[in-house]
């Protein structure tokens, strides 16, 4: 089996990371928004020494691409929620092997419905603007196909690892 160069690797690696460092510090800064604008909002309801009228739009923006992306940064290295006990029981045999591109294609299947309908919400929010903040409307829907897309990627290439994955019981099978 033929392997890339190194130099290709190499910058696919750094893209890899650059994407992940990415996806986490904007998941991270939206969260930190939303802590920082969410207790604010909350001392100004017991304490009225200020009126706001553009934190709605903040907490629901920050909240959106924080969800999102939080869940493509997690979706790259399996960190979600899962049951696996099925998977680790079949690990190495073709049955597991099976049931991981089944899963993929499933999960390809969902991710490419939730794309579709987040660039087709996104697409018809053009020409719309906030009413306080005057920014368009499709930047909030716009985390959906972003994410969407990032998690599909990855999930296409968890599966072309599954495919060049040689079984661990028929490599066993051939060494004796």
């Amino acid at each position: 089996m033929s392997r890339a160069p190194e130099s290709a690797r190499g910058w696919r690696r750094r893209l890899d990371d650059a994407i992940e460092t990415a996806l986490r510090s904007i998941s991270s800064l939206c969260l930190v928004a939303l802590l920082g604008l969410v207790s604010t909002i909350v001392t100004i309801r017991f304490f009225p020494f200020i009126s706001l009228g553009w934190e709605d739009e903040v907490v629901e923006f920050a909240f959106a691409w924080m969800v999102f992306l939080g869940s493509a940064a997690v979706w790259r290295n399996h960190e979600h929620i899962a049951i696996d006990f099925i998977p680790q029981a079949l690990a190495g045999s073709r049955a597991g092997r099976i049931l991981e591109i089944a899963v993929g294609v499933l999960a390809l299947g969902f991710l490419a419905v939730l794309t579709w309908y987040g660039l087709r919400l996104t697409w018809q929010a053009r020409g719309n603007t906030s009413p306080m903040l005057i920014l368009p409307v499709p930047m909030w829907y716009a985390a959906v196909p972003v994410a969407g897309a990032i998690m599909i990627g990855y999930t296409l290439v968890r599966m072309v690892k599954v495919l060049r994955r040689p079984d661990v019981r028929t490599t066993e099978a051939g060494q004796e």
